[in-house]
Parts: structure tokens; C-alpha cells; sequence
């Protein structure tokens, strides 16, 4: 949920699909669009619209916002999803947080989620990082679990790329413990300023 729109999908317990956040809620129209604003196909990801008589109509005092987020009555809301033939949505990453490697967007859940596959990885968190070559380089900071033999950053790499190809990271970063935000989760925007001041770039 969001506090511009509420909750806008809910999933019956009987008709639930693990991994999704469910169909749109009764009273909520959503659309999945493009960077250039067009309608995304079944299966196809693309930035969530929502429309809703209790939209939030503007932010206070920041017009700008406003009109970067709410057009036509509809509210960006900035998350990167898919929907299935049922119209079941899945969540694949803030807009904000997709790295874009060689024109190619990705999500760093995914790459997250491939890494704690690894019987010896504890934690996960990926950024991008600016290549002059690539745009943005997939960059993982993780933690270990305790007494676990450390593998190589290759290992890890070799890892990952076996489960997502192409969107494994370059670079892994074997941390001591990882940064989390107010609510518990990794925190990216310290693992970003990490990255932006090379921390951690001997290990790993």
C-alpha cells in the first residue's frame, strides 16, 4: 500500500499465487505503462498507474511533484511490475532502484534473490554502479553466514549467473554486516554512498 492510494490489490487466501501481490482490488483500475507512457503487453514489465475516486490530488506545496506523479487523474506509483493472463501483478523493483546495464533494465530483488540461494550467503543488497562503458554496473554487498568458509567473488558471480544470467553482478562485496534502514531491511541508499566511495572494494 501507499499513503497517495491506499491499498490497491488484494489476494483472496483461496486464489492466491505465491510471489504476487495479487489482481487490483474492487474500485481500483491499474495500467502498466512504459517510460514513453504506452500500455504494456501480458508478461511485460512495466511502471504501475493507478486510478482510484480516493487518489491522493496533490502534494502540499510541491506542484512539481505533483505533476510528475499524478496525470489524468492517474498516480504513478513508481513500482516496476508484470501481470499475468489472470491480471495477477508482480513486483519486480522501485523505478528508482532498476539499474540499467548495456540498455537493459534490472531489478535488484532479483539479483538479491539469486545471491541468498547461496547455502553460505546471509544477507544481500545490489546497486548500481556508473560505468562508462555499460551505463551501470550490477554491484552485491553481502554478509555471510557465521563460520561459513568464504567463497571467491567468482564463485558467487558463477552462482548467480546460473540462476539469471546476464543480470548477475560484476563485482560481489563480502561485508561484515549490512547496512539496514529503520525498518529492517537493506539499506541501498548507504550501500550507493559505499559504492560511490569505493568502501569496500579490497574485499570480496
Amino acid at each position: 500500500g501507499m499513503t497517495e492510494i491506499g491499498v490497491p490489490t488484494v489476494t483472496p487466501p483461496a486464489s492466491r499465487k505465491i510471489g504476487s501481490v495479487g489482481p487490483v482490488a474492487p474500485g481500483y483500475q491499474a495500467s502498466l505503462r512504459d517510460k514513453d507512457g504506452q500500455e504494456v503487453p501480458t508478461g511485460v514489465d512495466g511502471r504501475l498507474w493507478i486510478k482510484f475516486p480516493g487518489n491522493m490530488v496533490a502534494y502540499w506545496n510541491n506542484p512539481e511533484a505533483t505533476e510528475e506523479t499524478v496525470v489524468n487523474g492517474w498516480l504513478d506509483t513508481g513500482d516496476v511490475m508484470s501481470a499475468d493472463e489472470d491480471g495477477y501483478l508482480w513486483f519486480h523493483g522501485r523505478q528508482k532502484q532498476i539499474i540499467i546495464h548495456d540498455g537493459s533494465n534490472i531489478c535488484p530483488q532479483e539479483v538479491e534473490a539469486a545471491l541468498l540461494e547461496h547455502d553460505t550467503v546471509a544477507s544481500a543488497g545490489v546497486v548500481g554502479v556508473q560505468s562508462r562503458m555499460h551505463g551501470e554496473n550490477v554491484r552485491a554487498y553481502v554478509t555471510l553466514d557465521k563460520g561459513a568458509k568464504p567463497p571467491t567473488m567468482q564463485d558467487l558471480i558463477q552462482f548467480a549467473r546460473m540462476r539469471i544470467g546476464y543480470k548477475a553482478p560484476e563485482e560481489v562485496i563480502i561485508l561484515d554486516e549490512m547496512p539496514l534502514n529503520a525498518t529492517g531491511k537493506v539499506d541501498r541508499v548507504t550501500l550507493k554512498k559505499m559504492a560511490a566511495a569505493g568502501a569496500g572494494d579490497e574485499r570480496g
